[in-house]
């Protein structure tokens, strides 16, 4: 009678086994230039792992860890922005075309694509190969910022566009802000929108943003503050042995 309560202690023996072959503190490599010090909170509050990140990685946490540190990009991140645009489906297909885990644009998968000499661009781990690239483009971007503004800004430059975000760098500085900073850029997101037009013509020649209107700024900033969220999770959860 006591039988199935022996298979459920070896099951869970083996899931803590692959799950720990996973879980690996990122090195002081490439990587931690683009991580922050972010607080650390108390034991006792730091969420589980939830169900849909550890069936992941299970079955993708190696390929990401390794792909990550190929490119210079904190894995926890690049599984923060996964989990924000795909939910862990490598189905996944936006209204805008965007495809598979990364959610990668046609455009920028082909271009990636040439460049890094791949052909299948419906394998999954393909598609997370390309989307940490890119994303590792998205932080080499900006390097006038630093620490966690970095990765904001990196993050929101993947959302909609590095255009976009260089934008309201141009709307923050002319403010008087500094355009290096997230909470900068987050605020002149907004003056990107067709009703600000007084405002952008003396900024742009042509009166309008380098990359026309943007009215879609409030699901960048959730956007931006979802992933952050997950990454903060992903930083403390696992990093404990």
């Amino acid at each position: 009678m006591k039988r199935p309560h022996l298979i459920g202690l070896l099951i869970r023996i083996s899931a803590l086994v692959v799950l720990g072959a996973v879980i690996v503190v990122t090195g002081e490599s490439d990587a931690a230039r683009y991580s922050y010090d972010s607080t650390v909170v108390p034991e006792n509050s730091i969420p589980k792992l939830d169900r849909q990140t550890y069936i992941f990685l299970t079955e993708y946490g190696s390929q990401l860890q390794k792909l990550s540190s190929t490119y210079g990009v904190d894995w926890r991140l690049a599984l923060a922005v996964l989990r924000q645009e795909s939910a862990f489906n490598p189905q996944a297909v936006s209204d805008r075309g965007a495809e598979g885990f990364m959610q990668l644009m046609p455009g920028t998968g082909l271009q990636l694509a040439s460049l890094y000499n791949v052909d299948d661009l419906s394998n999954p781990v393909v598609n997370i190969q390309l989307g940490v690239i890119h994303l590792r483009n998205m932080l080499r971007d900006f390097t006038d910022s630093e620490g966690r503004s970095r990765i904001e800004l990196a993050v929101a430059a993947y959302n909609c566009g590095l255009a976009r975000v260089q934008d309201a760098q141009a709307v923050a500085q002319f403010l008087g802000d500094s355009p290096g900073k997230w909470s900068a850029v987050k605020c002149a997101l907004p003056l990107l929108s067709s009703r600000y037009a007084p405002l952008q013509r003396h900024i742009w020649g042509r009166g309008r943003p380098s990359s026309g209107y943007f009215g879609d700024y409030h699901q960048t900033i959730t956007y931006v503050e979802n992933v952050m969220h997950y990454y903060n999770i992903y930083r403390n959860v696992l990093q404990r042995q």
